[in-house]
C-alpha cells in the first residue's frame, strides 16, 4: 500500500529524500525540492484546493456539513495526524489518503463508515483538476494521476447514487443573475468541472481579457462580465463547452479503465451535461438579445 507515501506528498512540500521515494515507489519524475515547494503552494494553496467539499458541495464551500462528518469520523477512530490541526479543513486529499492506510489493508474500519464512497467521489475530480491546471508542476500532474490510479483500481464500489443539481436549484425567481451562473460553473457538484484561478485567466487570456488578481469568484465574475461588455460572450461559451468536453471525455474514459468507477462517471457525466445545456441556454439567450 501506498498511500501512506501519498498522503504525505498531497500534505507536504517534499524533501529531497521523499522526492527519491516517491521516485523508487510511485514512479514520479525527478524534481528539485526548492521548486517543488513554491509550486506546491501556487497549486494547493492558490489554485486547485484539496478539499472534498469544493467539490461535492452545491456551493463549492470548504468546510460544509460533509467535512465536520469525516472530522468526526477520525475523531471515532482515534486518528488523529499532526497535519489535521494543520490543514483547512479535515477533508483533505492528504488525510483522507492517510486514513485509508489505517487498519487491516486499509480497507476497516473504511468501508463500514462510507468514507471510502465519499473519497472515490470527489478525490479523482479534484486529480483531473491538477492534471488540467495550467501552472501545475509536472511532479503534481503525475502525482495526481498516480494518486487516481492507486485509488481506482485497489478498491470495487458497488452501485451508489449521487444527487444531481442543475442551474435552476441556483435560482429563486426566473431571472438567472450573472453571480448565479458564475456560481453554476464554480462548482463541479452543479457543472461537473473544477475552473481554477489559473484556468480563469488563461481563458480570458486568450480572449484578450485582462482579469484582476482576486479570489476564484472575483476572476470568474470579471471574466463573464467582461465577456458580455466586449461582446465576445459566443466565444467565452465556445471556449467553456470545449472544457466541458475535455471533462466528460475524461469520465468517460475512466468508466472504460476503471469499471466499478462507472457509477460514479455516470452522475459527473450528467452534470456536465448539465452545463453544456446551460451554455446553450446562454448562448440562446445572447442571441434573442441581438435580435
Amino acid at each position: 500500500m501506498k498511500f501512506d507515501l501519498l498522503s504525505s506528498l498531497w500534505l507536504h512540500e517534499p524533501d529531497a529524500e521523499t522526492i527519491a521515494r516517491a521516485m523508487n515507489e510511485l514512479g514520479l519524475p525527478q524534481a528539485d525540492h526548492v521548486e517543488l515547494a513554491s509550486a506546491y503552494t501556487d497549486l494547493f494553496l492558490l489554485n486547485v484546493y484539496p478539499y472534498g467539499t469544493v467539490y461535492t458541495d452545491i456551493d463549492s464551500e470548504m468546510n460544509a456539513p460533509a467535512s465536520q462528518q469525516i472530522a468526526d469520523l477520525f475523531e471515532a477512530h482515534n486518528y488523529r495526524p499532526p497535519e489535521l490541526n494543520e490543514v483547512g479543513a479535515a477533508d483533505h486529499v492528504g488525510l483522507c489518503l492517510g486514513f485509508l492506510s489505517v487498519g487491516q489493508d486499509g480497507i476497516l474500519p473504511i468501508a463500514q463508515d462510507g468514507i471510502l464512497l465519499y473519497i472515490l467521489d470527489w478525490i479523482p475530480i479534484c486529480c483531473l483538476a491538477v492534471e488540467r491546471e495550467p501552472s501545475a508542476h509536472p511532479f503534481y500532474r503525475a502525482l495526481a494521476t498516480c494518486t487516481r490510479d492507486h485509488l481506482l483500481t485497489r478498491f470495487p464500489i458497488t452501485n451508489y447514487q449521487l444527487p444531481i443539481f442543475d442551474l435552476q436549484s441556483l435560482i429563486s425567481d426566473d431571472e438567472v443573475r450573472l453571480r448565479d451562473i458564475v456560481r453554476f460553473f464554480l462548482a463541479p457538484a452543479r457543472c461537473g468541472m473544477f475552473l481554477s484561478r489559473s484556468r480563469l485567466g488563461q481563458i480570458g487570456k486568450s480572449l484578450g481579457t485582462r482579469l484582476p488578481f482576486g479570489s476564484r469568484f472575483e476572476v470568474a465574475e470579471s471574466l463573464f462580465a467582461s465577456a458580455g461588455e466586449t461582446e465576445i460572450l459566443d466565444q467565452l461559451i465556445a471556449m467553456l463547452k470545449d472544457e466541458v468536453e475535455a471533462w466528460a471525455d475524461e469520465y468517460q474514459s475512466w468508466a472504460e479503465k476503471y469499471p466499478t468507477w462507472k457509477p460514479f462517471s455516470e452522475v459527473w457525466l450528467s452534470r456536465t451535461a448539465n452545463a453544456n445545456r446551460t451554455l446553450e441556454e446562454m448562448r440562446q439567450m445572447m442571441n434573442v438579445g441581438v435580435e
